[in-house]
């Protein structure tokens, strides 16, 4: 492709623009200037071409090719340089006849080893370098008289590096910086780079202080250029498992995470692309330290907290920050929080966290905006994960209209909380048995006196049948009501107590789909009663946390029961009708983040008391007896 043929794609990038195209058609005075502009450019640029191949002009930029041959045990680069690298940046001068010496050249040849090994470096996955060293220069052939400036893209010299691992690396990365003191002369670097053992080859262009990183499977060789389609996809399936699906690591990722209690919006970015825009202070221009980190926090919540408005149910909210995270190559599972630790400004990556909690019970619709765009960040292209529904993607771009850059969403009826309904108590009348102390006790003190009276006296039996008279008339007073001796007491039926405890249950972890701490409190306070319902209240929370992903909350997917069983009161308690229960059940809880899914399945044993309040069964004590954890582990979600 000429350079001709390179400025007319531009310009003509430009005018399929719609938001460009419509200013320069505003603005027909300001698209002639460009044109001209453009114009200028192409013909200076041709003109310097055209001079450069008939020996009249010196290329204004370095261009090398360089190719990267990557073993267990080493690497080893080889770049090769026009001759006219050595005027740019090893300051040589040509003499009066527009000359550059034979001497001259041949001093330069040997200072560029050493700038080469400057400029050039190979990284490791925590971003030290390689120690390298040039084993080999095949210089170009110089004259006595030497070369004409005219002449110096006519000859080339190749230098081959070599940089020694001590086992073989999962990562490396390149980065170029051949560039003069003052950086007046650009440089772009073709590199090359090709994996021992393998068929693959990888090529980027970098730019003067540009890098790139590659990850090497090294136990996992991908198959044979003639190997059928089918093989190739479950090899890069196998290497996207083994990356957790982050496989660029110069891209930024976007995920939208939309919960029924929260929005979570997560980026990946490159901490190179960060430097572009926001002024990172740090003390060695290769790394950040530590210490320097919170103060890059800083600058990104001030880049983030306003613009990007984000809305659940038609009111806005403000991000919480929830992590900013720096990363090295080596930390796969971004989910994981990271230790801390200086990061590379190579291939180091910051990961944040903003999260949107609603005011409300639930998100019932939601708007995400993006506007925040540069020259390093052009577009955002984000996976969107709705609730259980599949992942969709959006892109968020400055070339769309402002209305494109905000994705709507809107929940589907079935899919917001339901409240827990109350479990009314339906249980018979505990048996009991009247006794009418008043006339049993005039008829005991009757029996009394007419035994006493059997030896005559008239009115001590008169008064033993004014008793027994008002026994008789009292029967109905004051009954002293206690549990009847001879009846059983109707007690809920096994498989009822079962259904009842499990409602409760149940109802306790469904309170957790609610988005503000009122509500879940309002939801528990229908199953629970007590002490319990402050106390589980803290524990449930607690108990689905996933602390190595940062504290976040996990989502209860399952709730399945291995046993529930009604067992015999301990003494008298929980009280009539009131009964225990010991259940075994296992929760499987999920939390996403970055497109994969943490999911971990917890065992419980535990015995609980249910007893009637105000009508209404609750839950009043729980008594762990074990708990053990079944299974963790980590999944991509498909897209």
């Amino acid at each position: 492709m000429s350079v001709n043929d390179s400025v007319y794609d531009s310009v003509n990038d430009i005018v399929k623009t719609p938001k460009l195209w419509e200013s320069v058609f505003l603005a027909p005075a300001l698209f002639t200037v460009v044109l001209f502009a453009v114009a200028l450019v192409a013909l200076s640029v041709d003109n310097c071409l055209w001079a450069g191949s008939a020996g009249a002009a010196m290329h204004p930029i370095s261009v090398t090719e360089t190719s990267v041959f990557v073993t267990r045990t080493k690497a080893i680069v080889r770049i090769q340089i026009f001759a006219e690298d050595l005027m740019l940046f090893q300051g040589l001068e040509p003499n009066d006849q527009d000359q550059i010496s034979a001497n001259d050249l041949q001093k330069g040849l040997e200072a560029h080893r050493q700038f080469l090994l400057d400029k050039v470096t190979l990284r490791d996955a925590r971003g030290e370098p390689f120690s390298g060293a040039v084993t080999d220069l095949k210089p170009f052939e110089i004259p006595e008289a030497g070369i004409a400036v005219t002449d110096l893209m006519l000859h080339t010299a190749t230098y081959q590096l070599e940089y020694a691992f001590n086992e073989p690396p999962e990562f490396l990365t390149i980065q170029q910086d051949i560039s003069d003191e003052n950086f007046i002369f650009p440089s772009e670097m073709r590199v090359s780079v090709h994996q021992s053992g393998t068929d693959l080859t990888f090529t980027e262009a970098l730019k003067a202080g540009a890098s790139v990183s590659l990850r090497f499977a090294w136990d996992d060789a991908p198959p044979s250029e003639e190997s059928a389609d089918s093989d190739w996809e479950k090899w890069f399936e196998k290497q996207r498992e083994a990356t957790l699906g982050i496989t660029s690591y110069s891209s930024i990722y976007s995920f939208i995470y939309i919960d029924p209690t929260e929005i979570r919006h997560e980026v990946l970015i490159p901490l190179a692309t960060l430097k572009t825009f926001l002024p990172l202070s740090h003390g060695d221009p290769a790394f950040v330290d530590v210490s320097e980190q919170e103060g890059v926090r800083e600058l990104i919540r001030e880049w983030l907290r306003d613009p990007n408005p984000v809305t659940i149910n038609g009111s806005r909210v403000m991000p919480e920050f929830s992590r900013i995270d720096f990363y090295g190559l080596d930390l796969k599972d971004f989910a994981k929080q990271s230790e801390a630790r200086k990061v590379s400004l190579a291939s180091g990556r910051v990961g944040i966290i903003m999260t949107y909690r609603t005011p409300d019970d639930a998100v019932r619709e939601a708007t995400v905006t993006w506007d925040k765009f540069h020259s390093a960040i052009r577009k955002i292209e984000s996976v969107v994960f709705a609730h259980t529904s599949s992942a969709q993607k959006f892109e968020f771009s400055r070339f769309n209209k402002a209305e494109d850059n905000t994705l709507k969403w809107q929940c589907p009826e079935e899919l917001l909380p339901r409240a827990v309904e109350p479990v009314e108590v339906l249980v018979g009348e505990k048996p009991t048995l009247r006794i009418p102390v008043i006339s049993i006790s005039a008829l005991a003190v009757a029996v009394l006196l007419w035994r006493a009276g059997s030896s005559g006296t008239r009115p001590t039996r008169a008064a033993a049948a004014g008793l027994v008279i008002v026994s008789l008339l009292t029967i109905q007073l004051y009954p002293v009501v206690v549990a009847h001796p001879f009846r059983a007491v109707p007690e809920l039926p096994v498989k009822e107590a079962e259904v009842v405890f499990r409602k409760l249950h149940e109802g306790e972890y469904r309170a957790l789909d609610f988005g503000t701490e009122d509500r879940i409190y309002e939801i528990l306070a229908t199953t629970t009663d007590g002490q319990l319902l402050e106390d589980l209240y803290v524990q449930l929370k607690q108990s689905l946390e996933m602390r190595e992903q940062g504290g976040a909350r996990a989502r209860v997917r399952s709730i399945d029961y291995v046993s529930t069983d009604r067992i015999d009161r301990i003494g008298e308690k929980p009280a009539w009708p009131g009964f225990p229960c010991r259940a075994v059940w296992t929760v499987s809880g999920t939390v996403e983040h970055w497109g994969h899914v943490h999911e971990r399945k917890n065992q419980f044993s535990a015995v609980f008391h249910v007893e009637p309040r105000d009508g209404q069964w609750k839950i009043t004590q729980m008594d762990i007896e074990d708990q053990k954890q079944v299974s963790q582990k980590t999944s991509l979600r498909k897209f």
